[in-house]
């Protein structure tokens, strides 16, 4: 990481599908993906628009097992043409789905 990075775990690039939900467990929208992704967050893409420091729950599609379940909240937002691209802090780390350095 340069020293202008701000982030404070390392990302790897990714494309890991997701589901979006709310605190609740509504659907906020049908899928997404992670762009990239470290222990503390990630780069999300989704079609649907979310509003900075709202917070998610997300159902990582994993082949073969269930769902992988994940809560965090909105860092900061950009649209982006299709659809819109997001910082997600996660709530707790996601080492199973980052490869170890």
């Amino acid at each position: 990481m340069t020293p202008e990075e701000r982030r404070r775990a390392r990302r790897t690039p990714s494309n890991v599908p997701l589901d979006l939900y709310d605190p609740k467990g509504h659907m906020v929208t049908g899928e997404g993906r992670f762009v990239n992704l470290s222990e503390k967050g990630g780069l999300l893409v989704s079609p649907k628009p979310l509003k900075v420091r709202q917070a998610v729950r997300l159902h990582v599609q994993s082949t073969g097992s269930s769902p992988l379940q994940l809560s965090g909240r909105v860092i900061w937002t950009r649209k982006q043409r299709p659809g819109y691209a997001y910082g997600i802090e996660f709530d707790s780390a996601a080492p199973s789905l980052v490869p170890h350095f």
